[in-house]
């Protein structure tokens, strides 16, 4: 009876042990890649802006933006999503786009009231995605397997900052980009310790081009939450009005 006791004793204290032992990089790369696989529902946000400064002939600096940040809900089950993007261009006005997208249609209207109903949802999907959550987490791997990951009180921090062959290769291959010897890149990840999910990303690369004496700079951040809790109460949801993200409106692409 006291060897019965004894071993249904040792199990339980086995088990914490082994809940609570550090996690190590593989570990926790392949819960953030199962837990989202089997995804609901999730919000994201995410902005895009390239800056690209070229010397002049007459040695002055000409500088140019194009700027895109988009607020989606995304329904991976239900093939749906929906939300608004802005888009914007030195010396142009700035575009307004609600997008509704279902499996077998998509629908993009301007903010004149144009709506243009598409028969292949996959052209405003990615339109709606910037990128998807699936490339932020492949963006995630990468920065993982070429630079450092700790952990930070409740969260797992991922970060690389400066040049590589390798991770240049990797990254110029997940965003089907034209790869450049002259790059830095400064990121950070932000994963939860405890559910696996993406947090928040800051993404920065910088191209020198010194024969054409042009340098591109491109600034990707992500915000993602609402993890299986976005509703979908109607089949067209009636979308609040897009307000101008404060890091726009205060940016010179808005003047």
């Amino acid at each position: 009876m006291k060897r019965i006791i004894l071993s249904a004793l040792i199990l339980p204290l086995f088990f914490l042990a082994a809940c609570g032992k550090e996690l190590s990089n593989e570990e926790v790369l392949q819960n953030l890649t199962t837990r989202s696989a089997s995804l609901q529902s999730y919000h994201q946000l995410v902005s895009l802006k390239t800056t690209t400064d070229k010397e002049a002939l007459t040695n002055t600096s000409e500088s140019t933006e194009q700027y895109s940040v988009s607020d989606a809900s995304i329904f991976p089950e239900k093939k749906t999503s929906y939300g608004k993007r802005i888009n914007k261009k030195t010396d142009q006005p700035t575009e307004k786009l609600e997008i509704y997208i279902t499996e077998d249609v998509g629908y993009i209207q301007t903010d004149d009231g144009t709506l243009t109903q598409l028969a292949t949802p996959d052209i405003p999907l990615r339109s709606l995605e910037i990128y998807p959550l699936e490339t932020f987490i492949q963006l995630a791997k990468i920065v993982a397997e070429n630079g450092d990951m700790v952990r930070k009180g409740d969260a797992y921090v991922l970060t690389f900052k400066g040049k590589g062959e390798t991770i240049n290769k990797e990254i110029n291959a997940l965003f089907e980009s034209f790869p450049s010897e002259q790059t830095t890149y400064d990121i950070r990840i932000i994963l939860d310790a405890k559910s696996f999910y993406l947090e928040s990303m800051t993404y920065t690369s910088v191209v020198s081009l010194p024969d054409q004496k042009t340098t591109v700079t491109q600034q990707l951040n992500g915000e993602f939450d609402l993890y299986d809790s976005v509703r979908l109460d109607k089949d067209v949801p009636v979308l609040p009005a897009f307000d101008v993200p404060s890091e726009l409106s205060d940016s010179s692409l808005m003047k």
